[in-house]
C-alpha cells in the first residue's frame, strides 16, 4: 500500500505539472498564468486536482512510512510534512475555490493578485522549505534504522539538498526531486512485494 501511494503521489503531479497545454505558465506573471488556464479550463482543473491528489497520496504513505520506520527522526518528518502538506492543500484549495470564479476576467480584481500571491507562498513553504526538511529527517531515520534499503535513504538526502539548492538559488522550487524519489521508492517497494510473495510451489507428486 505504501509503494502505491508514493507511485501515486509522485506520477499524479508529474502528470499535473507536465500538462501540455499548461506547460509554458510555469514561471509567467499570474494575470498570463491566469489567462491560460482560461483558455484552456479543462486542463487547468486536471492540473490543479492532479496537484491536490499528489499532496494527498503523499500524506498517507509518509503516514506508513512513519509506522515502518518508528524512529524519533522519521515522526519529526512526518510532522515536517503534515504541516507542509496542509500548506500545499490550502494554495490549491484556493485555486480551486476562488481562482476558478475569475477565469476568463478581462481584469483581474487588486484584492485577488494580493492574496493569490500569499496562497502561492504557502505552496513554496511546503514545496522548497518544509518538505525537503521533511525529506532530510526520514532520510536519516532510514539510515539509522535500515528498515529501507540505504540507498532509499541517501535519494532523499539527495532530493532534499536538491530542492534546498533550488529554493536558496531562485527563492522557489519546481519540487520534481521529491516526487521523483517518491515515484523511484513506489517502485521499489512495489517490486520488492512481488519479490517477497511468491506463490506456494505445488507439491511434488508421491
Amino acid at each position: 500500500v505504501m509503494g502505491v501511494l508514493f507511485l501515486v503521489s509522485g506520477v499524479c503531479f508529474v502528470a499535473g505539472v507536465l500538462n501540455p497545454p499548461l506547460l509554458r505558465t510555469w514561471g509567467d506573471s499570474l494575470p498570463q498564468s491566469v489567462a491560460v488556464a482560461a483558455a484552456h479550463r479543462t486542463a487547468w482543473f486536471t492540473s490543479t486536482w492532479l496537484i491536490t491528489l499528489s499532496i494527498v497520496a503523499a500524506v498517507a504513505a509518509v503516514e506508513l512510512l512513519t509506522r515502518v520506520l518508528d524512529s524519533d527522526a522519521a515522526r519529526v518528518g512526518r510532522s515536517l510534512y503534515l504541516i507542509g502538506a496542509a500548506l500545499g492543500l490550502a494554495s490549491t484549495a484556493y485555486d480551486l475555490a476562488v481562482t476558478s470564479t475569475l477565469l476568463g476576467t478581462a481584469i483581474l480584481p487588486g484584492w485577488y493578485l494580493g492574496i493569490a500571491d500569499w496562497a502561492a507562498g504557502l505552496g513554496t513553504a511546503y514545496f522548497a522549505l518544509l518538505a525537503p526538511a521533511a525529506l532530510t529527517a526520514f532520510g536519516v531515520a532510514i539510515l539509522r534504522t535500515r528498515a529501507l534499503h540505504r540507498w532509499t535513504g541517501v535519494m532523499f538526502l539527495a532530493a532534499a539538498m536538491l530542492l534546498f539548492a533550488e529554493s536558496a538559488a531562485f527563492r522557489g522550487a519546481l519540487p520534481f526531486p521529491q516526487f521523483l524519489a517518491f515515484i523511484v521508492l513506489g517502485a521499489a517497494l512495489l517490486v520488492r512485494t512481488q519479490r517477497t510473495i511468491r506463490p506456494n510451489p505445488e507439491p511434488a507428486p508421491p
